[in-house]
């Protein structure tokens, strides 16, 4: 008999410790910054996660192994169907379709939302409302740590702004609010309905709920709207007014009413009046940072080539950085400095994540995300009020989309994923597989619990491996800025066997040796970064270490690449000239001399000014002598 208890009590503790455990997880990664760490806005999430998805893991693979059954039954939707296709593709177009993967944080993303996914999908169903409930927790936290920075009682993480949030600029915090407000939104304006996620109404839990839902999702929605403003980020703004504008609608049905009481002539005056409101509030829009706006296009109009070039299957899972300034130094030196070079800056993203996903994927990659997107409409769920909820937030994120990288942000991704989880679960036209035998204990329970064993102990000696690398990476940063490059490259050389395929840690890393003098070794990593990242950094940096070669061909052609990536810099002109200067091409000399005295100038500095008089110098000494 006590074995039969405590068998219960452990077996009750394990079952309803694994949807608490997912909560936590959803609720602190986003805070997550540990500052050891190279990159820590980005890496610290990624690494917390993973290990938190195999914590719960564990907890769902012993709650399985504690089922005394025979009959395994196992339902999925036509979401996880496509949703799976999503994911074995981008996996084949890293390692099958492309060679020379690169190292990305991006794909252990993936592999761990994966796990998270399927253990979503084995919780019971009106778990999802305290999940919901985690993630208005995350947004309200991250409104406050806000509030706090403009207060000036937290620093933000990038030096040029005051408002990040935990993440690494306002863009990314941003838009992980207008994620969590329509939900915050919808849980508030549907909440009568909502409560039927939580079957019974005569106990605890459903009398919780209830007062939860009139409390928590109002404060995550006056939170939000209150630092919302001061991001600036005109993304995230329309996100909330076209989420908000959807979630309003289908509660006081306002348009429906007035379309139907309001004459042809009232109808055709409203209508032209919202137009005029709405392109006046999108040019406004556009006007209030023109500058990023044209930006944004212009990466958009340079990504169209690289389609154009891979069609069907892209340039590779998370290879946009890769490839992007190779085609924006070929449009400039195709076109010369046009007015767009003013706008031009080195670009790891694509500032449009549907432009970014055809560029990486291809056409066969969005023919499957447009799959899915055409079930999420599709599917039928009896509490229509949920399906609205998840549509305006999944609306509200693509909208951000389109101006922003949302899919690098891993908290916006786990939002995505709640949402596509809670559809698939309540999803009424499930396919129902079973499997009845009487060596379902004796056989699969075992194998799986092996499998699962090596899955987790593998998973935390990969991310103890990794941590470990991008401390020392960190270390090596902090060297560097420090002037102690020795110390700097052993560090680097520590770290090189697990990051070797990471394109910002080679260039990091190329510099260090460049700076050092190590001319040799600086060129076999820089160019070895360049195959996973390329940007003006690394070619400067290339054409000083050939140039100490003295091999001036080499160091002409990787200067003559920056100044093409960015043209509205004087730098690599300065380099180029100074290269040529000091390799006695003389008319090349004073050529790019009088080319950067007569270079228009996009911002006035300090360092403008000593190069153009540098230039002068260079003139006169030569004019000089002949």
């Amino acid at each position: 008999m006590k074995k039969s208890k405590y068998y219960t009590i452990y077996k009750s503790f394990i079952a309803f410790s694994l949807v608490p455990c997912l909560g936590i997880l959803l609720f602190t990664t986003p805070v997550i910054h540990y500052a050891a760490l190279a990159n820590p806005t980005i890496t610290s999430k990624t690494l917390f996660f993973i290990k938190g998805i195999l914590v719960a893991l564990v907890l769902w693979s012993i709650n399985f192994l504690l089922i005394k059954s025979n009959t395994l039954n196992i339902k999925f939707s036509k979401i996880d169907i496509t949703l799976f296709q999503v994911i074995i593709y981008q996996i084949c177009n890293r390692y099958l379709f492309h060679t020379n993967y690169s190292f990305s944080i991006r794909f252990l993303d993936l592999i761990a939302l994966g796990g998270f996914y399927i253990i979503l999908r084995n919780i019971p169903k009106k778990s999802y409302i305290l999940l919901f409930f985690g993630v208005i927790g995350a947004g309200i936290t991250q409104a406050i740590y806000g509030n706090l920075q403009l207060l000036g009682y937290y620093a933000s993480n990038h030096s040029g702004f005051k408002l990040t949030g935990s993440f690494f600029n306002p863009g990314p915090y941003a838009g992980f609010l207008a994620a969590v407000f329509p939900v915050a939104l919808g849980l508030y304006l549907f909440k009568d309905t909502l409560l039927n996620l939580v079957s019974s109404k005569a106990n605890l839990v459903y009398i919780s709920v209830k007062l939860a839902l009139k409390f928590i999702p109002i404060i995550g929605v006056i939170s939000i709207l209150l630092v919302i403003p001061a991001t600036q980020s005109r993304g995230a703004w329309l996100a909330l007014i076209v989420s908000s504008g959807l979630l309003f609608e289908c509660k006081y049905k306002t348009v429906s009413k007035f379309i139907k009481r309001t004459t042809t002539i009232k109808k055709t005056v409203v209508a032209f009046a919202t137009i005029l409101i709405l392109w006046g509030g999108l040019f406004s829009i556009y006007q209030f940072k023109r500058g990023s706006s044209d930006g944004r296009l212009f990466i958009w109009k340079v990504s169209t080539d690289i389609v154009k070039d891979y069609p069907v299957f892209g340039v590779g899972f998370d290879k946009f950085k890769a490839h992007y300034m190779n085609y924006q130094a070929s449009y400039f030196r195709v076109n010369g400095e046009t007015q767009e070079a003013f706008v031009a800056d080195n670009s790891y993203y694509g500032f449009n994540e549907f432009i970014q996903f055809l560029v990486e994927n291809g056409i066969v990659g969005l023919l499957l995300l447009l799959l899915v997107f055409y079930q999420i409409l599709k599917v039928f769920i009896k509490i229509k009020h949920l399906k609205l909820v998840v549509l305006a937030t999944l609306l509200s994120i693509a909208v951000f989309a389109f101006f922003s990288y949302p899919m690098e942000i891993l908290p916006i991704k786990l939002v995505i994923l709640i949402l596509l989880a809670a559809l698939a679960s309540f999803d009424s036209n499930k396919f129902n597989v079973h499997i009845k035998s009487t060596k379902l204990n004796a056989i699969l329970k075992p194998v799986m619990a092996i499998g699962v064993l090596m899955v987790v102990i593998t998973g935390f000696k990969y991310t103890k491996a990794l941590e470990q690398s991008i401390k020392t990476w960190k270390l090596a940063l902090e060297s560097y800025q420090y002037g102690d490059y020795e110390t700097a490259i052993q560090e680097y050389q520590q770290a090189y066997p697990f990051l070797k395929n990471n394109g910002e840690f080679l260039m990091n890393y190329g510099k260090a040796l460049s700076v050092n003098n190590q001319d040799r070794e600086a060129v076999k990593v820089l160019e070895q970064a360049k195959a996973h990242l390329n940007t003006t950094i690394i070619e400067t940096a290339l054409g000083d270490t050939y140039k100490n070669l003295k091999r001036y061909d080499k160091a002409e052609d990787a200067y003559k690449n920056a100044a093409n990536m960015i043209p509205s810099r004087f730098y690599p002109l300065y380099l180029l000239a100074k290269l040529y200067d000091e390799s006695g091409q003389i008319e090349n000399a004073l050529a790019m001399a009088n080319t950067i005295l007569e270079k228009e100038i996009k911002v006035p500095s300090t360092a403008i000014k000593e190069i153009k008089q540098e230039m002068k110098d260079i003139i006169t000494k030569n004019e000089l002598f002949n």
